[in-house]
């Protein structure tokens, strides 16, 4: 009788375990690991990055935090908590931006940007436009399938007050300007515009 429960058991344990062998290879096939996502550590600070490929760049897949001393320009933190700037990453002035990303990593030029943006699809006659009022990369609808919750894992975030939000690049706009790129919320179009460099915006990181 001692020996018949044994072999039950044993039955019983090795039907579990392949059970549960089969429940998790079920949930990793669910779940595949995106090939283009990794990590990045900024050594400066010890903070963790996600980040992206898309096409041969590789971007950081949140705004850059650092906070840090810099040689040049000013870093801003309108936000008053340190779990708002790890959310939404901190503000820099554009002499602060060019220098503030991590070693092995720049601030993106607009050419840079419209390569990015080329690479997803839109067309280069929209890559060329300048201003508020010029659309960009609607049918693409790359507006907000860069922002946070898009399929492309950019996940470009905007404060949760705010409708709008836009990133510096490294290229100048003209003697008293730089180019910025806009992303507005539940808005298709990626704005290609311009600011003064003292103005305070965050920071998408490009790996060199």
């Amino acid at each position: 009788m001692k020996k018949l429960m044994l072999s039950w058991t044993l039955v019983l344990t090795v039907a579990g375990l392949t059970f549960m062998s089969c429940g998790k290879d079920k949930d990793d096939n669910n779940n595949p690991k995106d090939p283009n996502a990794g990590t990045v550590t900024d050594a400066r600070d010890g903070k963790t990055y996600k980040t992206i490929k898309i096409g041969n760049q590789t971007w950081f897949a949140e705004n850059l935090q650092y906070a840090g001393p810099l040689s040049a320009g000013f870093i801003n933190d309108p936000y008053g908590k340190a779990d708002s700037t790890k959310k939404y990453g901190s503000l820099y002035t554009w002499e602060a931006a060019i220098i503030a990303c991590p070693n092995g990593w720049h601030l993106p030029s607009d050419s840079e940007w419209r390569l990015l943006e080329h690479n997803l699809g839109m067309v280069d006659s929209d890559t060329g436009k300048v201003g508020y009022s010029q659309k960009r990369g609607l049918d693409q609808k790359l507006g907000t399938r860069l922002q946070k919750g898009g399929d492309l894992g950019f996940n470009f975030v905007i404060m949760d007050k705010d409708v709008e939000k836009e990133t510096w690049t490294a290229s100048k706009f003209s003697d008293t300007k730089n180019y910025l790129r806009n992303f507005t919320r539940n808005d298709f179009s990626v704005y290609r515009s311009s600011t003064e460099p003292g103005t305070s915006l965050c920071v998408r990181c490009l790996k060199d």
